[in-house]
């Protein structure tokens, strides 16, 4: 049930999207998409730390448990971006990278529906300092390796991860995700 639930929140989330979000790609076997957005007043360290935090920014209706504070990340190689809860647990994404000083965090994350395909799911994370101050924060997420059923996910999914970007950006500059 929780899975038709997760599968109805990604195509209502397909409808809003912010001017830095973009389906960048499809093609037969999968998509790319690409959100971006500057934090005029937020360090490279406070959108660092802020990206760690997963469980305080993303949304609780694109969880398997209903709760965002059952959202944990190591950030760490190997580390585990999971949810767990009395019913059960998930891995959402597997870190491949960490470094914090460069500004990137990358992780093999295959989402809600794209656990059950035979895919690639990369998801990274770029901060970079501005030389006006701030940081620009960049998450580009790229699945392959599916067919014509993955490449069709891609504005649902584009929705669940630009609203979770959305959410990680306020979070970032104020410290509320809401």
């Amino acid at each position: 049930m929780k899975l038709i639930g997760l599968i109805a929140g990604l195509a209502l989330a397909g409808v809003a999207s912010t001017a830095s979000a973009e389906v960048v790609s499809t093609s037969a076997t999968g998509f790319e998409l690409r959100s971006s957005a500057v934090l005029a007043t937020t360090t490279q360290a406070e959108a660092w730390a802020a990206l760690g935090r997963w469980g305080d920014w993303w949304s609780p209706s694109h969880t398997y448990s209903g709760s965002s504070s059952n959202l944990s990340l190591a950030v760490e190689a190997g580390g585990c971006l999971c949810e767990i809860w009395d019913g059960g647990q998930v891995e959402h994404a597997r870190v491949l990278l960490v470094w914090p000083d460069q500004g990137l965090l990358r992780m093999n994350a295959p989402f809600g529906p794209l656990q059950a395909q035979p895919v690639t799911a990369i998801l990274t994370y770029t901060i970079r300092p501005r030389d006006a101050g701030g940081v620009e924060v960049i998450q580009t997420f790229t699945v392959g390796g599916g067919d014509a059923a993955t490449a069709a996910l891609a504005p649902l999914v584009d929705g669940v991860m630009s609203g979770g970007f959305e959410r990680l950006v306020r979070f970032a500059e104020t410290g509320s995700a809401d």
